[in-house]
C-alpha cells in the first residue's frame, strides 16, 4: 500500500512537468483607441488610477494616439503556445518616453509600469492605458513589451502626440 501511495504522489508531482507550458509568441489581434466603461476605480501606490473595465469597444485602429484626457489606448493579444488552455504568467511593461511622468506628491518620476498578466494560452486579452490625469499626458513613443521567462515575445510602439 505504501508503494502505491508513493507512486501516486510521485505521479502527482511529476505530471505537471510532462505538460510544461511552451509559449511561442504573442499575436496582436487588434490595436488602437478604445472606449470603455470604468468602475470600482482606486489609486494605486504610484498614484495611478486603476479601474475595472466593461463594455469595451474598439474605436479606431492606430498606433498614433492623442495626448488627451479620457483617451484609452492599447491592444488585444493572444498567447500562442502549448498546451492549449494552460495558464501562464506574461510579464508586461510600459516604457514611457523621456523622463516619464510625475505624479503629484512623488519625488521620483515614473518611467516604466510593470505588471504580470495571468492568462490562458489561446485566450484574447486586452491591455490598455487611459489618460485620467493631466500629468500622464506625456508625448513621445510609449513602448509596450511582453516577455515570458525573460524572453521578449513582442514589443509594440504607440506614438503619443499633442493635438
Amino acid at each position: 500500500m505504501k508503494t502505491v501511495f508513493a507512486a501516486a504522489v510521485l505521479l502527482f508531482v511529476l505530471a505537471p512537468l510532462a505538460w510544461a507550458q511552451d509559449v511561442q509568441r504573442i499575436e496582436i489581434v487588434e490595436h488602437g483607441i478604445y472606449t470603455v466603461d470604468k468602475f470600482n476605480c482606486h489609486r494605486d501606490a504610484q498614484g495611478i488610477e486603476r479601474c475595472n473595465r466593461g463594455n469595451i469597444r474598439h474605436a479606431i485602429t492606430t498606433w498614433t494616439v492623442p495626448a488627451q484626457l479620457g483617451t484609452e489606448f492599447g491592444l488585444r493579444y493572444r498567447v500562442v503556445g502549448t498546451p492549449p488552455s494552460a495558464p501562464v504568467a506574461i510579464d508586461r511593461v510600459w516604457l514611457l518616453p523621456g523622463s516619464g511622468f510625475h505624479p503629484p506628491g512623488s519625488n521620483q518620476p515614473i518611467v516604466r509600469l510593470a505588471r504580470v498578466d495571468r492568462v490562458v494560452i489561446g485566450d484574447t486579452i486586452l491591455v490598455s492605458y487611459g489618460f485620467d490625469d493631466p500629468w500622464e499626458l506625456v508625448p513621445g513613443t510609449w513602448v509596450l513589451r511582453f516577455s515570458y521567462r525573460g524572453r521578449v515575445l513582442s514589443e509594440q510602439r504607440f506614438n503619443i502626440v499633442r493635438r
